[in-house]
């Protein structure tokens, strides 16, 4: 569900107005979050890393109003809820496919992480490569797991702006500490830095208790 929001009383009204005409209107930041707490706990209780990387990044959106806005052709919506797709390797190669994983609301981290396993499984089998279904209530999703990576760019299709897209990098341990590259790209005619950062501080609070 979504429903449309007051542009004429909106406090962003004339950032929106000047950025909705850009050609390319993302604006990314990367970031290195500190997952120390975060992979301690997935061993404790032997969760999937990467799954449960997406419901860190899944559950901050959802929790937090400004990264489930997108733009419509009639203005802009908010979202009630937001899912994430992801890429995920097929089975035996160095090909991938894109796998989408709903959001449940009051869903436990372990219940979200059996059943997103369960979809990747599926999507790793060889579902056929797609693109991303028409609709906007998703955050895209990459993977780099083989890297530690200091930038990133995405690709760029015409139209369907406003979707976040963010990536995930390689774990790696720094000074006793663990570290994850993450990168966060978002639709400035919706938001600024200071929606990025408090979106990260979120999603950082995810990392340090599940």
């Amino acid at each position: 569900m979504q429903k449309s929001w007051d542009i004429e009383n909106w406090d962003r009204k004339s950032a929106y107005e000047f950025f909705q005409t850009f050609e390319d209107p993302y604006v990314g930041i990367q970031v290195n979050l500190d997952c120390t707490a975060f992979v301690q706990q997935c061993k404790m209780h032997s969760y999937s890393t990467h799954h449960a990387l997406l419901y860190a990044v899944v559950k901050a959106a959802n929790a937090y109003e400004p990264i489930r806005l997108r733009r419509t052709a009639d203005g802009v919506a908010l979202h009630d809820a937001i899912d994430i797709g992801c890429s995920v390797m097929q089975r035996g190669t160095k090909a991938f496919v894109f796998a989408y994983y709903p959001w449940i609301e009051g869903e436990s981290v372990s219940d979200f992480i059996f059943r997103a396993q369960q979809i990747t499984v599926q999507a790793a089998e060889g579902i056929p490569f797609e693109d991303r279904p028409e609709r906007t209530n998703l955050i895209y999703g990459t993977t780099l797991p083989w890297l530690s990576f200091t930038g990133f760019k995405h690709p760029r299709k015409g139209g369907n702006h406003s979707v976040p897209k963010i990536v995930l990098g390689k774990v790696t341990a720094q000074a006793g500490r663990y570290i994850l590259p993450f990168q966060l790209e978002v639709d400035h005619a919706l938001m600024d830095g200071i929606h990025m950062s408090e979106y990260l501080e979120l999603l950082q609070k995810n990392l340090n208790r599940l």
